[in-house]
């Protein structure tokens, strides 16, 4: 789902130079912490728990990752819009994970690790559908369509909902726009499909999906996690999801936090 600002990204890298933390495999067992950057407001990928533990389906994959290299995890909860790719680029962090969408616009900021999920952005919305919000729409005239700062889901309606008359509302984070549909202060929030089975379980009664994914708008997308460039933390990342899928480890992941919730 998240896409950074890339100008701002661009220069970071200038300003930053050789100063900035090229994070390597080396350099992380040396300080013994993986650094994970990751913004906690998306459930079931990375969100706060019930006595304020940040947890999630990114989390328990980040904590492999640290846990092959021999390290512990420590976890920087960031703003997404702060989070990509400026923790990355600053050296704040060595890794982010937190539903980040490969994008070759990124990649010429960052590396990415292979993926190791597939999603696709659609319409939240109130239960029961009270301001008739669905995909496809000739038109989104008087809706007002909440989105979150940084991500794919604001760039694409940025460009193509808006066309359709759609008014944007952008949040720093996901929870406060979900607050504010609930509220009715917005007719849906964009987010990612697997969010709203969650939140089905979670918060049962409170928000469903709207029509189908938003084909036309954006694409299937592919989460990777994200390094610095060239880093050979991205390897390391391979041969974590390599060994989650061969032992089964990953179904048990996605049966935990996504299929079974």
């Amino acid at each position: 789902m998240k896409l950074a600002t890339l100008a701002l990204s661009a220069l970071s890298v200038l300003l930053l130079g050789s100063s900035a933390l090229a994070s390597t495999v080396a350099e992380v067992k040396k300080k013994g912490e993986l650094v994970l950057g990751t913004d906690a407001t998306f459930q079931p990928f990375s969100f706060q728990g019930d006595k304020g533990e940040i947890t999630g389906f990114d989390i328990e994959i980040a904590g492999e990752i640290a846990k092959d290299l021999g390290v512990k995890l420590k976890i920087q909860n960031i703003g997404f819009d702060s989070l990509m790719p400026g923790a990355i680029t600053s050296g704040r962090a060595d890794i982010v994970m937190s539903s980040v969408t490969i994008t070759p616009e990124r990649a010429k900021v960052v590396s990415f690790s292979n993926a190791y999920f597939k999603s696709a952005q659609v319409f939240i919305i109130q239960k029961g559908n009270p301001k008739k919000i669905s995909w496809p729409m000739k038109t989104f005239a008087n809706k007002n369509i909440g989105v979150q700062k940084g991500t794919t889901g604001f760039y694409a309606a940025d460009e193509k909902l808006k066309k359709l008359k759609a008014t944007l509302k952008v949040y720093d984070d996901f929870a406060s726009g979900l607050a504010d549909l609930k509220a009715g202060r917005i007719d849906s929030m964009i987010g990612d499909q697997p969010t709203v089975a969650y939140l089905d379980k979670a918060q049962p009664g409170q928000f469903v999906q709207a029509g189908g994914a938003l084909k036309g708008v954006l694409k299937a997308e592919d989460y990777g996690a994200v390094f610095a460039k060239d880093s050979d933390l991205v390897a390391a990342a391979n041969k974590t999801l390599e060994r989650l899928n061969k032992s089964g480890a990953y179904q048990k992941l996605l049966e935990k936090w996504i299929i079974n919730k």
